[in-house]
């Protein structure tokens, strides 16, 4: 009864979120929003991460204060900083200096191979690219990615890019599908997929946010006093369970 119980009240608590958010998105401005223009596809030359795409790379990566090997022999330090020739770092990074760090291997890694992007993109689709440009190197995304995408094949840029899931085994030494690989470019692809001005349900960043300060706004309140019944059989059987 209980885990029922959790049950509806999961569902209760998603379908007022969804409906809220869509309640925002129709108050006063609605009108004047209809009447404006979508969003335009980035130019060429000109495509840089937003502030969400890069979080979400961070968010990822995850913040690792001290020098580690990633697995396949790399030292690896911050947000996924592979360490240069000459590179030291012997004591613990702070989180600002890994954010800092990050901010450089972003401008030296992913903006270059952006740059030579010659078709329009739209930001989520930069930002799917950037992020799987920072995992998987420059080098893989100019020899799988960019030829499709330069002609403008986005059904053959998702194909390659859905490709890079294998990582090598530390136990048996095998290139094996990775579950933290493939739920990356399951992430990227959706957010690649997810028209321009749109949130991607993979990449939310604080759209939950935004819904959260108009329950505020609004003064909906949540209460378990009284369980909704969301489903005929509890209406059925008199319970909310």
């Amino acid at each position: 009864m209980t885990r029922n119980l959790g049950a509806h009240l999961t569902l209760a608590a998603l379908a007022l979120v969804f409906v809220a958010g869509a309640s925002c998105d129709r108050e006063p401005s609605r009108r004047a929003a209809e009447k404006a223009p979508p969003p335009k596809a980035a130019r060429p030359g000109s495509f840089r991460m937003s502030a969400r795409g890069l979080e979400q790379i961070r968010d990822n990566e995850a913040f690792v204060p001290k020098v580690y090997d990633d697995g396949v022999g790399n030292e690896t330090i911050g947000y996924g900083h592979m360490l240069r020739p000459g590179e030291s770092f012997p004591g613990a990074m702070t989180e600002a200096e890994g954010r800092e760090l990050f901010a450089k291997d972003v401008s030296r890694i992913v903006d270059p191979a952006l740059d030579r992007i010659t078709v329009p993109l739209t930001q989520n689709q930069v930002d799917a690219l950037g992020s799987f440009i920072y995992n998987v190197g420059p080098g893989n995304f100019k020899r799988s990615v960019l030829p499709a995408l330069n002609r403008g094949d986005h059904d053959a840029v998702t194909a390659e890019m859905a490709e890079f899931t294998k990582g090598r085994n530390q136990r048996t030494g095998d290139r094996v599908a990775l579950r933290g690989l493939v739920r990356r470019r399951q992430e990227e692809v959706g957010l690649y997929k997810t028209p321009g001005g749109s949130v991607s349900l993979f990449f939310p960043g604080r759209e939950l946010s935004r819904v959260a300060r108009c329950l505020l706004a609004t003064r909906m309140q949540f209460s378990l006093a009284e369980p909704a019944c969301l489903l005929d059989s509890c209406r059925k059987s008199g319970s909310p369970s």
